[in-house]
């Protein structure tokens, strides 16, 4: 499949996280060339960081009294924001490259082995 630019928003903790074909549409964080299916997984990965940041912000105020609750929410929401980064990085033009880089968060990104299912009870431990 042939790779084209895609145009990337990231804000975490609102809906406002996007991949889109069209510069010119909005600002946007980064760039990346991606093939279809590359952007589409990245789009799945906004949508599934966005369900488990609305599931610990439920957690957070209507089940605050279950034990660990909010640590696996955020543990769970931090992995997804860690593959997003990573794939952005990876997919990355060589501008999105160094300003990831830039922002100091690419080596502990490393750390967390990231994992398209992130409720894997093996990588909460």
């Amino acid at each position: 499949m042939e790779r084209k630019p895609y145009y990337v928003t990231v804000q975490a903790g609102i809906q406002n996280a996007e991949i889109r074909s069209n510069k010119g549409e909005s600002s946007y964080d980064f760039e990346v060339y991606a093939t279809e299916d590359e952007a589409s997984l990245l789009k799945d990965l906004f949508e599934e960081d966005d369900r488990a940041d609305r599931t610990g912000y439920i957690h957070s105020h209507w089940f605050s009294n279950v034990i660990d609750s909010g640590d696996r929410d955020n543990m769970i929401y931090d992995r997804l924001l860690n593959e997003i980064y990573l794939t952005i990085y990876d997919l990355g033009t060589e501008q999105t490259k160094k300003d990831i880089e830039e922002m100091g968060i690419l080596e502990k990104l490393r750390e967390v082995k990231p994992s398209h299912n992130p409720t894997d009870p093996d990588l909460l431990q």
